[in-house]
């Protein structure tokens, strides 16, 4: 089985999981986890700068198409041999509505090429980025009860 997934996802601190690096560069925090591998085949060399998202998404997928299916499945292969779930991870918190990154780019592609899912996997943290939007939101001049949830 193959997942997506962001590098701060903590499920994969389990050890359940083989994690491949499919994005430029590595974390430099400490992720509590080993990185087995990358998988070049899916890094998106040259597309992070000067293109528009519809243009990214269209470069993408033209590379994804010119490496094709068997060459990608025979990248992946070594990671599944391992035995565990492999988990294909870049930086991006996809959870944020309206957040999209390569790694989903390239599960839409293969299951539109294969019949393949390849589901995000499952993160019960808490994102950062819907803490900043609830904040955003609220009005400068409202107090919290400290006797329960009521606005004053």
């Amino acid at each position: 089985m193959v997942y997506v997934s962001r590098f701060s996802n903590p499920a994969l601190r389990t050890g359940n999981y083989t994690a491949v690096r499919i994005s430029i560069g590595t974390p430099k925090w400490p992720l509590g986890y080993d990185i087995t591998g990358s998988i070049n085949e899916l890094i998106p060399f040259g597309l992070l700068h000067g293109f528009t998202q519809e243009q990214f998404v269209a470069k993408y997928r033209e590379r994804l198409n010119r490496y094709g299916v068997n060459r990608i499945r025979n990248a992946l292969k070594p990671f599944l041999n391992i035995g565990k779930p492999v988990v294909l991870l870049c930086y991006e918190d996809v959870r944020v509505e309206g957040q999209t990154c390569h790694r989903t780019t390239f599960a839409e592609w293969w299951q539109e090429k294969t019949g393949e899912v390849i589901e995000e996997l499952p993160d019960q943290s808490a994102s950062k980025w819907t803490a900043i939007k609830v904040k955003e939101r609220e009005p400068e001049n409202v107090q919290i009860s400290m006797f329960g949830n009521g606005i004053w």
